[in-house]
């Protein structure tokens, strides 16, 4: 479930941000103490998802690509 999470995070917070709104829709008489409660919930998670990104994003930057033996005349023939 966690590596599932860790691929997928940000895309299910993408889908629940876009439910908050339609949470008024549907339920016209949703209290703004409920939508501002669930939309700092929801910055929250944004943070956290794109500090997770960022973090896969600088490790992938700092890993040596899987061509790089290749490149260097490595390939082993």
């Amino acid at each position: 479930m966690n590596d599932f999470l860790s691929k997928h995070g940000v895309r299910i917070y993408s889908v629940l941000a876009a439910l908050v709104p339609a949470l008024v829709l549907v339920w016209p008489k949703v209290p703004w103490e409920a939508l501002v409660a669930a939309s700092a919930g929801l910055l929250g998670a944004g943070a956290v998802a794109a500090s997770h990104e960022d973090t896969k994003t600088l490790r992938a930057l700092y890993a040596d690509s899987p061509f790089v033996a290749e490149l260097r005349g490595k390939s082993g023939e």
